[in-house]
């Protein structure tokens, strides 16, 4: 991902709901200014372990809401979030999209990174058995048409689309 965005030794970078942190410390690893927010504590406890294990002082943790952050305005140069939005509501969605706008700087850069539409036949099988909540976020993500329906519902400045996995993970890179 620092690739495709283009992210650079020194810039700040914000990973949205990090989970065990393993995107945000590959950041720190490569010069980057990284803080990683998870609205799950147990998750943050192994981010924060695995800071500790690689001996970084360019990298935070905190426990925090992605739909109501505690950053201030134009605070980042990037903001990430993968593999994240679609185990969400779709008013969940909108507003971490919303918050990453709001606190990446005019020109910075988000980068949006979730499961294609229609989703690979492997995706739909572990969503399915994860179930509960989290499916039937998947499967209102799925019919409502994934990252481009937000793209468009939020009206954002999409400069350039990737995929990874073999292309079950759609990439956007969007402009602040």
């Amino acid at each position: 991902m620092p690739e495709f965005a283009g992210m650079q030794p020194g810039q700040k970078v914000l990973d949205v709901c990090c989970g065990t942190g393993d995107q945000a410390v590959h950041y720190a690893r490569l010069g980057l200014d990284a803080c990683g927010i998870d609205l799950d504590e147990r998750m943050i406890a192994v981010a924060e372990g695995k800071k500790r294990r690689h001996g970084r002082d360019n990298i935070c943790f905190q426990t925090a809401d992605a739909a109501a952050l505690l950053f201030r305005n134009r605070s980042f140069d990037y903001a990430t979030v993968s593999l994240a939005l679609h185990e969400k509501p779709l008013e969940i969605q909108l507003q971490v999209i919303e918050e990453m706008q709001r606190v990446v700087k005019k020109g910075g850069v988000l980068i949006l990174a979730d499961f294609g539409v229609p989703a690979k036949w492997f995706i739909r099988l572990i969503e399915g058995m994860v179930g509960g909540d989290h499916y039937v976020c998947f499967k209102s993500y799925q019919a409502g048409g994934g990252l481009e329906t937000l793209g468009k519902r939020l009206k954002l400045n999409v400069e350039k689309r990737g995929a990874i996995m073999g292309d079950a993970v759609q990439l956007f890179y969007i402009r602040n």
